[in-house]
Protein backbone atom coordinates (compact mmCIF):
# COMPACT_ATOMS: atom_id res chain seq x y z
CA UNK A 1 0.00 0.00 0.00
CA UNK A 2 1.41 3.44 -0.95
CA UNK A 3 0.50 6.87 0.30
CA UNK A 4 1.44 10.14 -1.36
CA UNK A 5 1.25 13.69 -0.03
CA UNK A 6 2.35 16.95 -1.65
CA UNK A 7 2.77 20.60 -0.63
CA UNK A 8 3.70 23.71 -2.60
CA UNK A 9 7.06 25.35 -2.19
CA UNK A 10 8.17 28.89 -2.85
CA UNK A 11 8.06 30.39 -6.36
CA UNK A 12 10.71 32.47 -7.99
CA UNK A 13 10.16 34.85 -10.90
CA UNK A 14 12.47 34.76 -13.90
CA UNK A 15 12.41 35.71 -17.57
CA UNK A 16 10.78 32.40 -18.48
CA UNK A 17 8.27 32.33 -15.60
CA UNK A 18 8.53 30.73 -12.18
CA UNK A 19 9.50 27.43 -10.63
CA UNK A 20 7.22 25.41 -8.37
CA UNK A 21 8.74 23.15 -5.71
CA UNK A 22 6.72 20.08 -4.84
CA UNK A 23 7.62 17.70 -2.03
CA UNK A 24 6.28 14.20 -2.43
CA UNK A 25 6.35 11.94 0.63
CA UNK A 26 6.16 8.31 -0.40
CA UNK A 27 5.61 5.64 2.22
CA UNK A 28 6.39 2.21 0.71
CA UNK A 29 5.46 -0.93 2.61
CA UNK A 30 8.63 -2.85 3.44
CA UNK A 31 10.90 -0.07 2.11
CA UNK A 32 10.81 2.44 4.98
CA UNK A 33 9.69 6.05 4.78
CA UNK A 34 11.38 8.26 2.17
CA UNK A 35 10.73 11.82 1.00
CA UNK A 36 11.43 12.63 -2.65
CA UNK A 37 11.79 16.27 -3.75
CA UNK A 38 11.02 17.21 -7.37
CA UNK A 39 11.70 20.76 -8.57
CA UNK A 40 9.99 21.37 -11.91
CA UNK A 41 9.89 24.13 -14.49
CA UNK A 42 6.40 24.68 -15.97
CA UNK A 43 7.94 25.35 -19.38
CA UNK A 44 10.11 22.30 -19.61
CA UNK A 45 9.98 19.22 -17.39
CA UNK A 46 11.76 18.22 -14.22
CA UNK A 47 15.13 19.84 -13.63
CA UNK A 48 16.14 18.46 -10.18
CA UNK A 49 15.40 15.44 -8.02
CA UNK A 50 16.44 14.78 -4.41
CA UNK A 51 15.50 12.51 -1.53
CA UNK A 52 15.71 12.43 2.26
CA UNK A 53 14.39 10.31 5.13
CA UNK A 54 10.95 11.09 6.55
CA UNK A 55 10.57 11.06 10.36
CA UNK A 56 9.09 7.75 11.56
CA UNK A 57 5.63 7.57 13.06
CA UNK A 58 5.73 6.17 16.61
CA UNK A 59 3.25 3.33 17.13
CA UNK A 60 1.20 3.29 20.33
CA UNK A 61 -0.64 0.77 22.46
CA UNK A 62 -3.36 1.25 25.08
CA UNK A 63 -2.83 0.86 28.82
CA UNK A 64 -5.60 0.16 31.33
CA UNK A 65 -4.14 0.67 34.79
CA UNK A 66 -5.67 -0.50 38.06
CA UNK A 67 -4.54 -0.15 41.66
CA UNK A 68 -5.20 -3.17 43.89
CA UNK A 69 -4.54 -4.42 47.40
CA UNK A 70 -5.71 -8.04 47.24
CA UNK A 71 -4.82 -9.13 50.77
CA UNK A 72 -5.06 -7.73 54.27
CA UNK A 73 -1.80 -7.69 56.20
CA UNK A 74 -1.29 -10.59 58.57
CA UNK A 75 -1.28 -9.89 62.29
CA UNK A 76 2.37 -10.76 62.83
CA UNK A 77 3.67 -8.54 60.01
CA UNK A 78 1.64 -5.38 60.50
CA UNK A 79 0.70 -3.17 63.47
CA UNK A 80 -2.89 -3.97 64.37
CA UNK A 81 -3.48 -0.34 65.31
CA UNK A 82 -3.13 0.82 61.66
CA UNK A 83 -6.51 0.61 59.92
CA UNK A 84 -5.98 2.80 56.85
CA UNK A 85 -3.07 4.11 54.78
CA UNK A 86 -4.17 7.05 52.66
CA UNK A 87 -1.84 8.15 49.85
CA UNK A 88 -2.58 10.73 47.16
CA UNK A 89 -1.27 10.08 43.65
CA UNK A 90 -0.43 12.96 41.32
CA UNK A 91 1.19 10.85 38.60
CA UNK A 92 2.15 7.32 37.51
CA UNK A 93 4.90 7.00 34.90
CA UNK A 94 6.96 4.31 33.15
CA UNK A 95 10.41 4.40 31.55
CA UNK A 96 12.09 1.99 29.08
CA UNK A 97 15.36 2.28 31.03
CA UNK A 98 15.84 0.53 34.37
CA UNK A 99 18.45 3.14 35.34
CA UNK A 100 16.66 6.31 34.18
CA UNK A 101 17.13 9.27 36.50
CA UNK A 102 14.49 11.70 37.76
CA UNK A 103 14.94 14.11 34.83
CA UNK A 104 14.93 11.58 32.01
CA UNK A 105 12.81 12.77 29.02
CA UNK A 106 11.61 9.19 28.42
CA UNK A 107 9.15 8.99 31.32
CA UNK A 108 5.70 8.22 29.90
CA UNK A 109 2.46 9.10 31.67
CA UNK A 110 0.24 6.12 32.47
CA UNK A 111 -2.39 8.23 34.22
CA UNK A 112 -2.13 11.80 32.86
CA UNK A 113 -5.36 12.99 34.50
CA UNK A 114 -3.70 12.74 37.91
CA UNK A 115 -1.65 15.87 37.17
CA UNK A 116 -4.78 18.03 37.43
CA UNK A 117 -7.05 15.66 39.36
CA UNK A 118 -5.02 13.81 42.02
CA UNK A 119 -6.70 10.78 43.57
CA UNK A 120 -6.41 9.51 47.14
CA UNK A 121 -6.43 5.76 47.83
CA UNK A 122 -6.56 3.64 50.94
CA UNK A 123 -3.80 1.09 50.40
CA UNK A 124 -5.38 -1.27 52.93
CA UNK A 125 -8.79 -1.33 51.24
CA UNK A 126 -9.43 -4.73 49.66
CA UNK A 127 -9.58 -4.34 45.87
CA UNK A 128 -9.00 -7.77 44.36
CA UNK A 129 -11.25 -8.05 41.27
CA UNK A 130 -8.85 -8.16 38.31
CA UNK A 131 -11.72 -7.53 35.86
CA UNK A 132 -13.02 -4.38 37.55
CA UNK A 133 -13.03 -1.19 35.43
CA UNK A 134 -9.76 0.66 34.99
CA UNK A 135 -8.96 2.94 37.91
CA UNK A 136 -7.47 5.66 35.71
CA UNK A 137 -9.07 5.14 32.27
CA UNK A 138 -7.49 4.08 28.96
CA UNK A 139 -4.25 5.83 27.98
CA UNK A 140 -2.30 5.72 24.68
CA UNK A 141 1.38 4.95 25.35
CA UNK A 142 4.27 4.58 22.87
CA UNK A 143 4.85 0.91 22.07
CA UNK A 144 7.98 -0.25 23.91
CA UNK A 145 9.34 -2.38 26.74
CA UNK A 146 9.24 -0.46 30.02
CA UNK A 147 11.58 -1.48 32.84
CA UNK A 148 10.79 1.01 35.56
CA UNK A 149 7.64 2.56 37.04
CA UNK A 150 7.38 5.46 39.45
CA UNK A 151 4.48 6.66 41.57
CA UNK A 152 4.37 10.40 42.19
CA UNK A 153 2.66 11.38 45.43
CA UNK A 154 1.27 14.74 46.45
CA UNK A 155 3.48 16.56 48.96
CA UNK A 156 2.60 16.40 52.64
CA UNK A 157 1.51 20.02 52.72
CA UNK A 158 -0.57 21.87 50.14
CA UNK A 159 1.20 24.25 47.77
CA UNK A 160 -0.32 27.26 46.03
CA UNK A 161 -0.53 25.42 42.69
CA UNK A 162 -1.50 22.03 44.14
CA UNK A 163 -4.97 20.77 43.10
CA UNK A 164 -7.27 20.30 46.11
CA UNK A 165 -8.91 16.96 46.86
CA UNK A 166 -12.69 16.91 47.07
CA UNK A 167 -12.46 14.47 49.99
CA UNK A 168 -9.37 14.06 52.15
CA UNK A 169 -9.22 11.11 54.56
CA UNK A 170 -6.21 12.72 56.27
CA UNK A 171 -8.08 15.76 57.52
CA UNK A 172 -5.67 18.59 58.27
CA UNK A 173 -2.41 16.61 58.52
CA UNK A 174 -1.72 16.58 54.76
CA UNK A 175 -2.52 14.33 51.81
CA UNK A 176 -0.74 11.16 52.97
CA UNK A 177 -1.40 9.61 56.36
CA UNK A 178 -2.24 6.58 58.47
CA UNK A 179 -5.43 6.25 60.48
CA UNK A 180 -5.28 4.30 63.73
CA UNK A 181 -7.98 2.07 65.18
CA UNK A 182 -8.69 4.70 67.84
CA UNK A 183 -9.35 7.32 65.13
CA UNK A 184 -6.02 9.07 65.50
CA UNK A 185 -4.43 10.40 62.29
CA UNK A 186 -0.69 10.71 61.79
CA UNK A 187 1.15 12.08 58.73
CA UNK A 188 2.90 9.59 56.46
CA UNK A 189 6.46 9.99 55.19
CA UNK A 190 8.45 7.83 52.78
CA UNK A 191 11.96 6.43 53.00
CA UNK A 192 13.31 9.15 50.73
CA UNK A 193 13.09 12.92 50.43
CA UNK A 194 11.18 12.92 47.14
CA UNK A 195 7.43 12.19 47.48
CA UNK A 196 7.53 9.24 45.11
CA UNK A 197 7.93 5.47 44.98
CA UNK A 198 10.09 3.76 42.35
CA UNK A 199 9.21 0.23 41.21
CA UNK A 200 12.35 -1.54 39.87
CA UNK A 201 12.47 -4.31 37.22
CA UNK A 202 12.49 -7.12 39.81
CA UNK A 203 9.03 -5.98 40.92
CA UNK A 204 7.67 -6.02 37.35
CA UNK A 205 6.30 -9.34 36.14
CA UNK A 206 8.92 -10.77 33.75
CA UNK A 207 11.22 -7.81 34.44
CA UNK A 208 9.47 -5.39 32.07
CA UNK A 209 6.11 -4.19 30.79
CA UNK A 210 5.59 -4.83 27.09
CA UNK A 211 3.29 -2.46 25.21
CA UNK A 212 2.62 -3.68 21.66
CA UNK A 213 1.31 -1.47 18.81
CA UNK A 214 -2.47 -1.23 18.53
CA UNK A 215 -2.88 -3.61 21.48
CA UNK A 216 -4.57 -3.11 24.85
CA UNK A 217 -2.83 -4.32 28.00
CA UNK A 218 -4.26 -4.41 31.52
CA UNK A 219 -1.70 -3.33 34.11
CA UNK A 220 -2.31 -4.16 37.77
CA UNK A 221 -0.43 -2.01 40.28
CA UNK A 222 -0.51 -3.97 43.53
CA UNK A 223 0.42 -2.86 47.03
CA UNK A 224 1.92 -5.66 49.11
CA UNK A 225 1.41 -4.83 52.80
CA UNK A 226 3.11 -7.99 54.05
CA UNK A 227 6.36 -7.04 52.29
CA UNK A 228 6.14 -3.35 53.26
CA UNK A 229 7.48 -1.84 56.47
CA UNK A 230 6.25 0.87 58.83
CA UNK A 231 8.20 2.65 61.56
CA UNK A 232 7.40 5.46 63.98
CA UNK A 233 9.11 8.72 62.98
CA UNK A 234 8.37 11.26 65.68
CA UNK A 235 4.85 12.56 65.11
CA UNK A 236 4.75 10.86 61.70
CA UNK A 237 4.89 7.28 60.44
CA UNK A 238 7.61 6.15 58.02
CA UNK A 239 6.42 3.81 55.24
CA UNK A 240 8.74 1.66 53.14
CA UNK A 241 6.20 0.42 50.57
CA UNK A 242 6.48 -2.50 48.18
CA UNK A 243 4.49 -2.40 44.95
CA UNK A 244 4.45 -4.85 42.07
CA UNK A 245 3.17 -4.49 38.50
CA UNK A 246 1.64 -7.31 36.47
CA UNK A 247 0.12 -7.31 32.99
CA UNK A 248 -2.59 -9.46 31.45
CA UNK A 249 -4.83 -9.63 28.41
CA UNK A 250 -8.11 -7.69 28.55
CA UNK A 251 -10.75 -9.48 30.64
CA UNK A 252 -13.15 -9.70 27.71
CA UNK A 253 -10.57 -11.78 25.81
CA UNK A 254 -10.18 -14.16 28.76
CA UNK A 255 -13.96 -14.51 29.04
CA UNK A 256 -14.28 -15.48 25.39
CA UNK A 257 -11.51 -18.06 25.75
CA UNK A 258 -13.22 -19.69 28.76
CA UNK A 259 -16.55 -20.05 27.00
Amino acid sequence: MRRMCSSRGATKASRRGFFTALIFCLSLTGCGDSCFIFVSNPSGGTIAVGSTTCPPIKATGTVRLRLTSPVRPTAGDWPASIQHIFVTFRGIEANPSATADEDSPDWQELAPNLATQPVQFDLLAHMGDSCAPSTFGDVAVPADEYRQVRLLLSPSHSETNQPVLQENGCGGVGFNCIVRADGGIRPLVLNRQLPQVNIPPDHLAGGFIQILPETTVNLTLEFNPNASLVFPAGEAVLLVPVFTVDSQAPCESVARFDQ
